[in-house]
């Protein structure tokens, strides 16, 4: 899957600079796993609250794990596959990125961070992106809890943000419009915003940006945001979430054996 890409192409420059309206932009300190987490660089978005962009939070080494995992899994064998969903106990590479995404303090509101678990094994979803190739812009459906997490890996490209009130006008078949607006008196923008999501990078999304922004990648083979063109190249993208009790509840007799659906994304 990527055999062919340097080691720059695989995991990012070492070191860069970015020109954004974020709030704050600090100094990176890459974990390895048994470490403390300190002095990490984190971006947050004032038009959109609950948006956090850990930049290079996974090591090289951490992301070369986690795509050997991958590749040593089989997920993506069949070229017409791009989208993995594992279900029940994970396999070790994840659990890895998991403790470590764990750790991260103030990664989420007291009530989500202080959870147990805070990702459980109900379902992750592994995406495969080759260059030009995107993913319609949506909102996680509620039979998950608020707190999701995307790392992103390989290749860097951007995500777009969306007020979920722009997407539905004219949907008439919008079920979940009055619990997706559960946040809309702290939304306050209707302007679209570009999130750069970098190799080693971790976004989590609480609150409004979890309910009320939809988020989405175009199916470009070149991204610009403000002054910077990305060339993407193939990316993988991790999603881990909590699903509801309830939700959880009707699978139980296999929440602890893995399971896993490989298929074609939907755009």
């Amino acid at each position: 899957m990527y055999n062919d890409l340097s080691n720059e192409e695989l995991f990012g420059p070492s070191d860069y600079s970015e020109t954004s309206d974020s709030e704050s932009n600090n100094e990176v300190s890459p974990c390895s796993f048994n470490e403390p987490i300190n002095n990490i660089s984190y971006t947050t978005f004032p038009s959109i609250s609950g948006l956090i962009l850990y930049e290079n939070l996974l090591s090289h080494k951490q992301q070369n794990e986690l795509i050997n995992g991958i590749v040593e899994a089989n997920y993506f064998d069949n070229p017409e596959s791009n989208q993995a969903m594992c279900f029940g106990t994970l396999p070790s590479f994840l659990l890895n990125a998991i403790e470590i995404i764990s750790r991260v303090p103030g990664l989420f509101p007291d009530e989500i961070q202080n959870r147990e678990p805070l990702f459980d094994q109900a379902c992750s979803i592994i995406n495969l992106y080759k260059p030009g190739e995107g993913i319609a812009s949506h909102v996680d459906l509620p039979r998950f809890e608020d707190g999701i997490v995307v790392i992103s890996l390989l290749s860097s490209c951007v995500m777009q943000f969306k007020p979920l009130s722009v997407i539905e006008q004219g949907d008439d078949n919008n079920d979940n419009a009055s619990y997706y607006n559960k946040f809309k008196d702290i939304q306050n923008t209707d302007e679209p915003i570009p999130i750069i999501l970098r190799p080693g990078s971790v976004l989590a999304l609480s609150g409004s940006s979890r309910y009320n922004w939809t988020h989405g990648i175009e199916e470009n083979e070149i991204d610009e945001a403000g002054d910077e063109k990305i060339i993407r190249n193939i990316r993988v993208s991790v999603t881990l979430r909590k699903m509801k009790q309830d939700q959880l509840l009707l699978n139980k007799d296999d929440s602890n054996s893995f399971s896993l659906e490989v298929k074609k994304r939907e755009h």
